[in-house]
């Protein structure tokens, strides 16, 4: 694929293993056009991202990765944003990062609970912006010894059946959208094959701009499935590899035509 554009990858201001700078870098390497950092609840690795882009040639999408509730199942939305929203983006994301505070206290407690030793300031340590997460209270258990990979700290203790898991908070998909377009963002809801219901995308089509279709886990067959419901609906068909420096994906493994960025940038604006 010549110009193309990778729209949906996290960095170290959520749950990413590396820096804005870094990831850039690691997108000019494949060839990439543009990448969409998608944080979860923070855009405050943009500025550093639009920067290194600038000095490499690569554009830079702001976005961002919200978490919603549908029928008590957790459902992730993506924003897409036009340029110079980041400001005033950032202020209004800060009752998402005091929850994920919250949640990092009641999951410390919880561990500290069942002997396992660990502190906020552990936590912090491994978090270079305002949004702590899971992966951040990982990292400070595999360094003070209580886990020797990611995959033991879930399996043992943060994973949705362990010891000391605690559900994020979350906006019902009404809210998630209207934030997104109160900020001149296009919604689109993130790897709908990723979920425990299989009708994600029909239950909400009425609030969505965009469906993420290409994904690494999504089927070929359900690729098509999705682009279907996007082209019926008029919906802006989107892809990317969530690329959080673990696993096996890579930056780039899913990629788009940059004629959709062009595309989600003219419907941000006119929103």
């Amino acid at each position: 694929m010549g110009s193309s554009a990778d729209l949906h990858v996290h960095t170290s201001y959520s749950d990413g293993m590396y820096s804005p700078t870094e990831l850039v870098r690691m997108a000019r390497e494949v060839n990439l056009k543009a990448i969409a950092i998608t944080d979860h609840d923070t855009v405050a690795g943009l500025k550093e991202a639009k920067l290194a882009g600038k000095e490499i040639g690569l554009e830079v999408v702001a976005g961002v990765e919200l978490s919603c509730e549908l029928n008590d199942n957790e459902i992730h939305m993506l924003g897409y944003f036009a340029p110079g929203k980041e400001d005033k983006l950032e202020e209004r994301l800060e009752w998402y990062q005091a929850k994920r505070e919250e949640r990092a206290f009641e999951i410390i407690d919880r561990l500290n609970r069942k002997g396992v030793k660990i502190d906020i300031g552990e936590v912090r340590h491994f978090s270079t912006g305002k949004s702590i997460g899971r992966l951040h209270v990982a990292k400070a258990l595999m360094a003070n010894g209580s886990a020797r990979s990611i995959h033991e700290v879930f399996h043992r203790y943060l994973g949705p059946d362990a010891v000391a898991y605690v559900p994020k908070a979350k906006l019902s998909i009404k809210e998630a959208v209207e934030f997104i377009h109160e900020h001149h963002g296009v919604a689109v809801i993130a790897h709908p094959g990723m979920y425990r219901i299989n009708d994600a995308v029909e239950q909400t089509l009425e609030y969505l701009d965009g469906i993420e279709v290409w994904y690494p886990e999504h089927s070929p067959s359900f690729e098509d499935h999705l682009y279907a419901l996007a082209i019926k609906n008029r919906l802006i068909a989107t892809g990317g590899s969530d690329y959080h420096g673990v696993g096996r994906n890579h930056i780039g493994c899913v990629r788009v035509p940059y004629a959709v960025v062009t595309r989600l940038l003219e419907v941000a604006v006119g929103v």
